[in-house]
């Protein structure tokens, strides 16, 4: 089976796909590929026709002689510089959620808010063609700028995923039968609302990830799930990621 989006991650760059250009300086910049269309800055412009047709890693040159190295950008890339409606989930927590949730290949995930699709597009990478991603957003707008960022990485509607507006608690039993769902992740304000729902969908010995910005959310989550009776103890973690510099022997 081929998988999703395959013909978007192989071969040449192809008219309508996004890549990724560095300049030497380092900056990206993430263009959409049009035959005839052109790619301007204060140093000149480069012709998409340039790179339509041409292989992965390709270096191009402006008009002004300025040399661009040109990629397909990688997942992590690509949500740092889609468009946004709410503030994304980061590649580094993004990796954590699906390694610590343990998502596998086929597993039936539950993910409750949308945002703007950066947990999403990691979620079906993870749980593939013959998984299934139930995706839950209050909001309309952010669901649809979700959906769209998901199709323009996938090259097409991802056939795992599904996206339902509406609230969680409320939409989540009419979705999926209960104790079929392998994993849930709610990144929400308050997921301690949605504990029951979430006890009910879950399969016996699954698993449930709190994606939260505060101490207090934290401990109040914490505490309710004590309180529910219904799950394992908790556990919690922070991680941080600092770059490095690196040039010769200057690495700090």
């Amino acid at each position: 089976m081929t998988a999703i989006g395959a013909d978007l991650r192989r071969g040449p760059f192809g008219e309508g796909e996004r890549i990724q250009l560095t300049d030497p300086k380092g900056r990206l910049h993430t263009i959409t590929l049009g035959a005839g269309k052109q790619f301007h800055t204060h140093r000149g412009y480069l012709a998409h026709d340039n790179l339509i047709g041409a292989p992965d890693g390709s270096t191009v040159k402006n008009t002004a002689g300025v040399e661009y190295l040109a990629l397909r950008p990688l997942l992590s890339d690509y949500v740092m510089s889609m468009p946004r409606g709410a503030a994304v989930v980061y590649p580094k927590d993004a990796g954590q959620i699906v390694t610590m949730a343990d998502v596998f290949p086929g597993a039936v995930v539950v993910e409750a808010g949308v945002g703007s699709g950066a947990l999403s597009m990691s979620l079906l990478r993870a749980v593939g063609e013959e998984g299934r991603v139930h995706s839950f957003e209050r909001r309309a707008d952010f669901a649809d700028i979700a959906m769209a960022n998901a199709r323009a990485f996938f090259g097409l509607d991802h056939p795992a995923w599904s996206v339902t507006i509406g609230d969680l608690v409320e939409a989540l039993p009419e979705v999926v039968e209960p104790g079929t769902v392998d994993r849930v992740v709610l990144d929400m304000l308050a997921p301690w609302e949605c504990l029951d729902v979430v006890a009910d969908a879950l399969a016996p010995g699954g698993v449930l990830i709190c994606y939260v910005a505060t101490a207090t959310q934290l401990s109040k989550v914490a505490e309710a799930m004590r309180d529910k009776g219904a799950f394992t103890e908790p556990s919690a973690w922070e991680s941080l990621v600092r770059g490095w510099h690196l040039e010769g022997l200057a690495v700090r």
